[in-house]
């Protein structure tokens, strides 16, 4: 009997240390590991509505293909690159304004132009994930300098892909295959590094794509094979981070959607609103200043077997949204709607 008591005690004790390292795994990976609320927005009575798409007609060089990186200068003409190794200009209605560049290692010349951002000024940043560098253009795609090279070093580069302009001019790079953000001046000097690589905890980044400068000055950082967003201070301290996944695997739901998947683009328009282009998904996520989920539009045609839409852009006025469709060879069009007050019956009615 001693024997039969002694041998359930012991039975007991192993269940009791199974069940305690259980709870201080499932600790350690809430923490480490894992994002299970990104909560729905609270008065804020917006919505995507769909406006149409371009195709790039009327360029010498001919329609888009599978355009990539997009932004908006301050007149409002939208910046892409595509895959005929070019730069095309487009007015805000989007008539082709002009183009520029050519496969090659010269001066305006791409190997694979990705990221593509405009400073308040007028000078327009493109990446060339092949070539491991910047080339800094005059609005007309006149060369005026460039830097970076391959490597692992500070200012170097390992296939870079989304940039941002801030109010300063200061250039944002992801820093793709490096997994980290760099900060460069105006000038191409390097001035500082945000994130590091990691699966596991704030400020570890995981193959990041797009960046976007917030109206306070904070850094957002598309994680993309994190499945997530990640805010910065000027500093480069990690300050929160939203996106649900288990392990990286299970993307998650995002509020009451489908959970981030492979988010590849970002921008913040003037109001604060964040707009995501979750490439995995085949949709445009629109979040508010806090990250909180606001409002989704999908695309209906989409190709299941292509990640797209890759970037996103968005007007100064934060009125109008550019995305682009790789898949389909096209640039999106959405508005920022508001939508009509509700009655507490839901009708809408005033």
């Amino acid at each position: 009997m001693n024997k039969i008591h002694a041998s359930s005690g012991r039975s007991r004790l192993v269940v009791i240390f199974l069940l305690a390292v259980v709870v201080l795994a499932a600790c350690g990976l809430w923490h480490w590991g894992t994002a299970w609320t990104v909560p729905a927005a609270v008065g804020i009575p917006v919505r995507y509505k769909f406006l149409g798409y371009w195709d790039g007609a009327g360029s010498p060089s001919g329609k888009l293909l599978r355009p990539i990186g997009i932004a908006v200068a301050s007149n409002g003409d939208v910046y892409v690159t595509d895959a005929r190794i070019r730069v095309v200009r487009l007015a805000s209605s989007g008539e082709f304004k002009g183009e520029w560049g050519r496969e090659g290692n010269g001066t305006g010349e791409f190997g694979n132009p990705v990221g593509i951002a405009v400073a308040s000024d007028g000078p327009v940043f493109v990446s060339d994930y092949e070539r491991d560098r910047i080339q800094k253009f005059t609005s007309d795609g006149r060369f005026l300098l460039s830097f970076g090279a391959s490597g692992k070093d500070p200012g170097r580069f390992n296939a870079p892909a989304g940039l941002v302009v801030d109010s300063s001019g200061s250039l944002y790079v992801a820093d793709f295959y490096n997994h980290r953000v760099q900060k460069f001046r105006s000038d191409g000097s390097f001035e500082m590094i945000f994130g590091h690589p990691g699966r596991m905890g704030a400020g570890a980044l995981h193959y990041p794509t797009g960046v976007a400068v917030t109206p306070e000055g904070k850094l957002l950082v598309a994680d993309a094979y994190n499945y997530q967003f990640q805010w910065f201070d000027a500093g480069g301290n990690p300050i929160r981070r939203i996106g649900d996944h288990l392990f990286w695997l299970w993307p998650l739901r995002t509020s009451s959607k489908r959970g981030f998947k492979v988010p590849a683009g970002v921008a913040v328009g003037s109001n604060g609103l964040i707009h995501v282009a979750d490439s995995g998904n085949h949709r445009i996520v629109m979040l508010s200043a806090k990250g909180e989920y606001v409002a989704d539009w999908s695309i209906p045609d989409s190709n299941p077997k292509v990640f797209s839409p890759e970037q996103v852009a968005v007007s100064r006025d934060g009125e109008t949204v550019y995305a682009t469709d790789l898949s389909a060879n096209r640039i999106l069009i959405l508005a920022v709607e508001r939508q009509p007050a509700f009655q507490e019956d839901g009708t809408g009615k005033r």
